[in-house]
């Protein structure tokens, strides 16, 4: 059976070829990492849904917090990280206000990994207060430092990527962000192994059906994360690009 030739945004793919490199193409590139990043947002307010008949009172008020924050964080950040990898400058009004979405983004990430942060320290301290004490502690300890690591980096990538995209030729600014989406992809592993397959005693041994929908979710934010890498590694350098005053 003869296959006919795929067309992956507009890299073509001869019968008798597999695309060698195709990644190394930033159009190939750029076009897989937004598809995946968009599947993710799909996929959080497929969660949501899901975790919202699941739960009650405050379980029900935090995690569809948690969910409508990272949705539009995500989303945000999608839709900028398109318009850099393809080059397209920062969009500015006559009065050079800053682009609309930049702003709102600049206002929502904060509010999420705030809510992250908070969940983290109150956990931190009703494990202090002897919750949990029949779990193994250095598998615990394990479970919150990669937790809280996982909560730095995305501080770390959000806030290198709003200055970032406000000014798309800060090679050191990209630099950095490709540090921070490295750290990123192998806590988001880390994490996805203990959300699976939690401390023995720290919580209730997770259905079958909740550790598929972890793993799930963690491999898509595995896959998206190295795919948002690789596309950021071989955009084309803006040289010379104009540096676009933000406010403060």
């Amino acid at each position: 059976m003869v296959r006919p030739s795929p067309t992956w945004c507009g890299v073509s793919c001869s019968k008798n070829s597999v695309c060698e490199g195709a990644l190394l193409n930033p159009a190939t590139a750029r076009c897989a990492a937004l598809v995946a990043l968009w599947v993710q947002v799909a996929a959080l307010i497929a969660y949501g849904i899901y975790q919202a008949f699941g739960s009650s009172g405050a379980d029900l008020l935090l995690n569809s917090l948690d969910v409508i924050l990272a949705t539009i964080s995500l989303g945000l950040w999608t839709l900028l990280l398109g318009d850099f990898l393809r080059g397209a400058p920062p969009e500015q009004s006559r009065l050079g206000t800053p682009d609309a979405r930049l702003r709102i983004f600049r206002a929502v990430y904060p509010w999420l990994i705030a809510l992250r942060a908070a969940m983290w320290l109150l956990t931190s301290l009703a494990l202090l207060g002897g919750a949990g004490d029949t779990a193994n502690p250095v598998a615990v300890l394990a479970l919150f430092l990669v937790w809280g690591g996982g909560i730095v980096g995305g501080l770390a990538v959000y806030t290198i990527s709003a200055a970032l995209f406000a000014a798309p030729g800060d090679g050191s600014g990209r630099a950095r962000l490709l540090t921070w989406l490295n750290i990123s992809a192998a806590l988001s592993v880390a994490m996805t192994v203990m959300n699976v397959w939690p401390p023995t005693g720290f919580v209730p041994a997770p259905a079958l059906t909740d550790q598929l929908i972890w793993a799930g979710l963690g491999v898509l934010d595995v896959l998206a994360t190295l795919l948002a890498l690789r596309a950021v590694q071989v955009a084309p350098q803006r040289e010379g690009a104009e540096q676009v005053k933000q406010e403060t």
